[in-house]
């Protein structure tokens, strides 16, 4: 038994339009020559749509997210540059200890 479909006359009727719609957008595009920009021609003035609130809010975010980073980034050198300041003054007291250290021992043999 082969099996029927119903087609109903709204669904047909919306493939058919949408159909022609997308050829009569097709029959009038018009294909712009090689070398040639599509912008805006002197004298006229283009308006911008405005822009949908998730894509605002998604450039927004990013944006705050690379200052984030930046600030981060930042932070860290500073950071890395106290521990290694810090690194270097234990490193001297260190030295001076034990160069004190060792004069006092030489001065206690000495006696």
């Amino acid at each position: 038994m082969a099996k029927q479909r119903i087609i109903r006359n709204t669904s047909l009727i919306g493939a058919l339009v949408a159909g022609l719609m997308s050829a009569t957008a097709f029959a009038q595009t018009t294909t712009a020559p090689s070398g040639t920009s599509t912008a805006v021609p002197p004298g006229t003035v283009q308006i911008q749509p405005p822009k949908d609130p998730l894509v605002e809010r998604r450039e927004a975010r990013k944006a705050a997210n690379d200052q984030y980073k930046a600030e981060k980034a930042a932070a860290k050198d500073t950071y890395k540059q106290d521990v290694g300041a810090a690194k270097d003054e234990r490193k001297d007291a260190k030295k001076a200890a034990n160069e004190a250290a060792k004069a006092e021992l030489q001065q206690g043999t000495k006696q």
